[in-house]
């Protein structure tokens, strides 16, 4: 037990020497290509290297890419990204040079100019386009204010002022900021001036398929309208024809008042002549003088 105790390091030492000498042969064994200060060739570059000196300066330097723009221009990337509209388009379409600005250079000389795609857009009288669009970035979200667009509404607008002379209206009769107020572009409810007057208001196209905004009087209406419809504004009438027992009582609104509001047949446009002229002539062709009013047919002083 003495004898252990003082020699067990030999043994350990003999081990630590077997487990040295093998690794060491290991790495004498491995070849050459494998070693791991070399890299695999598919690895090794094959782009050329960088020019120096002089040879800098005789590159040919491509224009950047939209994303490089964005790189320096952030802020006018995510203008043109969340509010560009027509303009997201890539930054050289436009700026068609390498950069815009150099030393000695005017602003003016350097900035492409709206004419050269949109040309005078808006004629003549609107000829410097950033007086409306603030930001040639996101031109329509950038549009001045309303109340200094409101006096030349109608040069852009030619078809709106047309259609409300045409067909005059309370709409005639009041300034476009009254509807159109806050921003350009901006399209109120129906119900911000006018109070349910005919049905439960839902939307706007409830409204707009009887009343063009433009013209509101000059209402046309589908052939599949319900009575419900008219009845709405016209509820005596309607009511005449609920509780009548005629033929007239079968039929739309709509199949004698064809498409237009206001539009009143002669009766002969469905009836012809059912009697002679000379039966008529006393009457002077008035068919009410015998029928009675149309939505009821009957007789004047008869229940």
């Amino acid at each position: 037990m003495k004898w252990i105790g003082k020699h067990w390091r030999m043994p350990l030492a003999i081990g630590i020497l077997i487990i040295i000498y093998g690794c060491v042969a290991a790495q004498e064994q491995r070849p050459a290509d494998h070693r791991p200060d070399k890299p695999p060739a598919a690895q090794q570059s094959s782009a050329r290297p960088e020019p120096t000196g002089a040879a800098i300066y005789q590159q040919k330097i491509k224009p950047l890419s939209t994303r490089q723009c964005a790189q320096c221009h952030y802020a006018v990337y995510s203008d043109i990204r969340d509010r560009g509209g027509k303009h997201q388009v890539a930054c050289t379409e436009c700026h068609e040079t390498f950069h815009t600005w150099k030393p000695g250079r005017k602003w003016s000389e350097v900035v492409p100019k709206c004419a050269s795609c949109h040309e005078l857009a808006h004629g003549p009288a609107f000829p410097d386009c950033l007086k409306c669009h603030a930001d040639p970035h996101a031109p329509i979200a950038s549009l001045v204010k309303v109340a200094a667009l409101a006096p030349k509404c109608s040069t852009c607008h030619t078809a709106e002022k047309a259609e409300l002379s045409r067909y005059k209206s309370a709409h005639t009769e009041v300034g476009c900021t009254e509807c159109h107020h806050s921003r350009h572009g901006y399209q109120p409810k129906c119900t911000e001036c006018h109070d349910e007057p005919h049905t439960p208001y839902t939307d706007n196209a409830g409204c707009l398929s009887c009343h063009p905004v433009h013209s509101p009087k000059n209402i046309h209406y589908p052939a599949t309208t319900p009575n419900q419809v008219c009845a709405s504004c016209h509820q005596e009438t309607a009511d005449k024809l609920a509780h009548s027992h005629r033929k007239h009582a079968t039929k739309p609104c709509v199949f004698c008042h064809v498409d237009k509001h206001g539009y009143v047949p002669h009766c002969t446009k469905c009836h012809q002549k059912p009697h002679s002229k000379k039966m008529l002539e006393p009457f002077k062709y008035d068919c009410k003088a015998c029928h009675g009013e149309p939505h009821n047919l009957i007789l004047p002083g008869h229940k």
